[in-house]
Order: C-alpha cells, then sequence, then structure tokens
C-alpha cells in the first residue's frame, strides 16, 4: 500500500459500509414499496453490491501487505458481484426494465476494479492499479448513491 492512496481507501471503505447501513434502513422504511417494484429492487440490490465491493476491495487495498493475492483477492470480489448480479440484469433486460446509463456505470466500476485487482495480481505498476481501483470505487460509490437516493425520493409504482 502506498501511503498516498491509504486516506482514500479508509475514506471510501468507511463511507461503504456506513452508507450500507443507511441503506438497510431506507428500505426497511419501505419494504412493501420496495418489494412491489422490479426497478426499486434492483436499485436497492446493485447498491448494496457496489458497497459491500467497495468496502471490502478497500478493506483489502489497505492489508499492508505487497502480496499479489491481494490483488487475486480483489479480482474475485468485484467478479463476484459481477456473476451474482448477472441474472437480475439479464432479467431486467428481458423485461424492458433496464436502466441502460445506470447499469453501465455499475458494470463499468465491476469491471474497472475487477482490472484493477488483475493488475495488482499479476505485478503491474502500482500506480497504476491504484489509479484503476480507485476509478473503479469512484463509479460503483457514485452510483450506489445514486440508486439510494432513487430510493428515498421515488415514488413510482413501476
Amino acid at each position: 500500500m502506498i501511503d498516498s492512496w491509504e486516506s482514500f481507501y479508509v475514506a471510501a471503505g468507511g463511507a461503504a459500509a456506513a452508507l450500507t447501513g443507511l441503506l438497510f434502513i431506507a428500505v426497511s422504511l419501505r419494504p412493501r414499496e420496495i418489494r412491489q417494484s422490479r426497478l426499486m429492487v434492483g436499485r436497492a440490490r446493485s447498491s448494496f453490491y457496489a458497497f459491500t465491493t467497495i468496502t471490502l476491495v478497500a478493506l483489502l487495498a489497505l492489508a499492508g501487505t505487497a502480496s499479489r493475492l491481494v490483488g487475486v483477492a480483489q479480482l474475485a470480489v468485484a467478479l463476484g458481484a459481477l456473476a451474482v448480479s448477472a441474472r437480475f440484469t439479464i432479467d431486467a433486460w428481458r423485461a424492458r426494465h433496464l436502466n441502460l446509463r445506470r447499469a453501465f456505470v455499475y458494470h463499468a466500476g465491476l469491471l474497472v476494479t475487477a482490472a484493477a485487482g488483475l493488475l495488482r495480481a499479476v505485478g503491474g505498476d502500482y500506480r497504476d492499479y491504484s489509479a484503476t481501483l480507485a476509478a473503479g470505487v469512484l463509479l460503483l460509490l457514485t452510483i450506489a448513491l445514486s440508486n439510494s437516493w432513487q430510493l428515498v425520493i421515488s415514488h413510482e409504482p413501476e
């Protein structure tokens, strides 16, 4: 871990962990409305996956080791989130309920995060790895915040 990135990952991981808790509160305030809307369920799910991915890859980045296994673990986290959410994305696409812009940002964030893990796993330049991971984390944080906000303010039945 390069010290110049440590504060970023502490902030990103802490923010994502805290926002995951707030997401649970937001969902618990309107569970019936959210369950009745595929769109809102999808937003809640992608927010949860994004916040969880950010938390885990940030914790791994802060592991205090130069081991390439950290990159393997980050790659696995991002690909795992992508694999778990793929079925829901395909279902939303088929039902024509997929917001393509939001889905693009979400999946791009996961893919960029996976690419960063791969860079670290193969021993790429540390600056490239850190900048790439930060870009993936910021994409995921942006879409998760946006989706969470939409859960709070949206009153559309579907």
